[in-house]
C-alpha cells in the first residue's frame, strides 16, 4: 500500500483503546470528530482495543460490524484512508482478529492488509511516497494479547525478522535504510528507561505491578515531552522478544508507538527512538478523565516527524453527554492489582471504624 506526503507533510491519527461494547459512547465520537476536524489527517490507525465485552457481543459478526462501522464512521464518511491493529481485548468479543478483519476490508477507505509469514493479524507496511518516491515507512504490528502463564505477550520472533527482511529489501532498492515510524498496541519494554523509580508515598508515583510488583516509578521528566502524564504503571510485556533492539540496529525506526495502558500518555527519546504512550480515546472504559484524546504523528519528508497528543478537554471542551456514565467509570479501577490494593484498604478504613466504634461503646457503658 502506497500513500502520499502533502506539502512535505503526512499526517497520521493514531486512535488507541477506543474499547466498545455493543452501545457506542457519543462522548467517543464526539472526541474523534473533533480531531479529524482539527488536523485533516491523511491517515488514521486504530491502535487496537477497538471492540471487547463477550457479553455485550456473544461472538456475532453482525453486531460487531454495527459497532466497528459506527467507530470508524468518522474517519469513513470523511474518505480518509484507515487501518487498524489489534490489541488484546478486540478477540473477546467471541469473533478472531481473523474475522474481524474481513469485516474491516467491508469498509469504505480501509487500507490494512494482512501480511503472511508473520504470526498474529494485520501486520503490514505502508509506504509514504512523494513525488513517486518512497520517503517513509509505516510499520502496523499485532502486539498480540495476555499469556496464559500470566501477563502479556510481545512482538514475535518471525514478525520481527520479517520487519528486518523488509528493512532491507528497502534498503537494497533505496541505496540506504528508509525512515519508518511503527504502530502497535502493547509497548515495548525498554519504554520503562523514561520511569524514575522512587519511594512509595512521592508526589504522582504509580504502583508497579506484575514484572514491577513491589516498585513506584515516576516520569523522568528530563526525558519526556512538556505535559505527558502516566497515571497507572506500565504494562509490558513479561518477556523482551528482541522488538527494540532490531529496530534500533541501523537507525531506520525514528517512532514506536502503542496504546493500551489507557491512563498514559508520554513520549521521549531512547537510544534514538521515539517511544509514545496513546491514552485512551474511549468514553465506555476507564481513562484519564477529560485527557481522554488521541495522537498525531506527523511525518516529513526530510525523515523526521513530530507527535503530539489532542485531548478533549482541549478539543471538545468540559461537558459530556453521559455524565452519569462517566461518573462511574471515574472511579473504576483500572486493573485487578489496582483493585485488590483498593479493596484492602477500603477494608483497613472499615476495620478501623470498626475498632473505633468499639471503643466508644465500651467508654459509653
Amino acid at each position: 500500500m502506497t500513500l502520499n506526503f502533502k506539502n512535505g507533510s503526512f499526517k497520521i491519527l493514531q486512535i488507541a483503546d477506543v474499547q466498545e461494547g455493543a452501545r457506542v459512547s457519543a462522548d467517543t465520537i464526539e472526541l474523534i470528530n473533533a480531531a479529524l476536524s482539527r488536523e485533516n489527517p491523511d491517515l488514521a490507525v486504530f491502535s487496537g482495543d477497538q471492540i471487547w465485552g463477550r457479553h455485550s457481543f456473544k461472538g456475532s459478526a453482525e453486531k460487531a460490524e454495527r459497532v466497528l462501522r459506527e467507530i470508524t464512521a468518522p474517519v469513513t464518511q470523511r474518505n480518509i484512508p484507515f487501518a487498524v491493529c489489534f490489541g488484546n481485548h478486540d478477540r473477546q468479543v467471541g469473533l478472531s482478529n481473523e474475522r474481524q478483519f474481513e469485516i474491516y476490508k467491508k469498509f469504505s477507505g480501509f487500507v490494512g492488509e494482512n501480511t503472511s509469514g508473520a504470526d498474529g493479524c494485520a501486520n503490514q507496511v505502508i509506504e509514504i511516497a512523494d513525488g513517486g518516491r518512497v520517503k517513509y515507512l509505516l510499520y502496523l504490528l499485532d502486539s498480540h494479547s495476555s499469556l496464559k502463564t500470566g501477563g502479556y505477550d510481545s512482538v514475535h520472533k518471525n514478525q520481527i525478522e520479517w520487519y528486518k527482511k523488509t528493512r532491507d529489501e528497502y534498503e537494497k532498492a533505496n541505496g540506504g535504510v528508509l525512515p519508518s515510524v511503527v504502530i502497535q498496541h502493547i509497548p515495548v519494554q525498554e519504554v520503562t528507561e523514561l520511569l524514575k523509580e522512587v519511594k512509595k508515598g512521592e508526589k504522582g508515583a504509580v504502583q508497579g505491578f506484575r514484572r514491577h510488583a513491589g516498585k513506584w516509578f515516576i516520569l523522568d521528566e528530563s526525558k519526556i515531552n512538556k505535559g505527558g502524564f502516566m497515571r497507572e504503571s506500565p504494562a509490558d510485556p513479561e518477556e523482551n522478544s528482541g522488538e527494540f533492539n532490531a529496530m534500533a540496529e541501523k537507525g531506520d525506526v525514528r517512532g514506536i508507538y502503542f496504546g493500551h495502558d489507557h491512563n498514559n500518555s508520554f513520549h521521549g527519546k531512547v537510544r534514538g527512538i521515539d517511544l509514545g504512550y496513546t491514552q485512551g480515546a474511549g468514553f465506555h472504559v476507564y481513562g484519564p478523565g477529560l485527557d481522554r484524546g488521541v495522537r498525531i504523528i506527523e511525518l516529513k519528508t526530510d525523515g523526521t516527524l513530530n507527535t503530539y497528543d489532542l485531548r478533549y478537554r482541549d478539543i471538545v471542551g468540559k461537558k459530556v453527554k453521559e455524565k452519569l456514565r462517566y461518573a462511574v467509570i471515574s472511579i473504576m479501577p483500572t486493573n485487578v492489582y489496582d483493585a485488590f490494593h483498593r479493596a484492602i484498604k477500603a477494608a483497613g478504613i472499615l476495620a478501623a471504624a470498626a475498632i473505633a466504634a468499639a471503643v466508644i461503646i465500651l467508654i459509653c457503658r
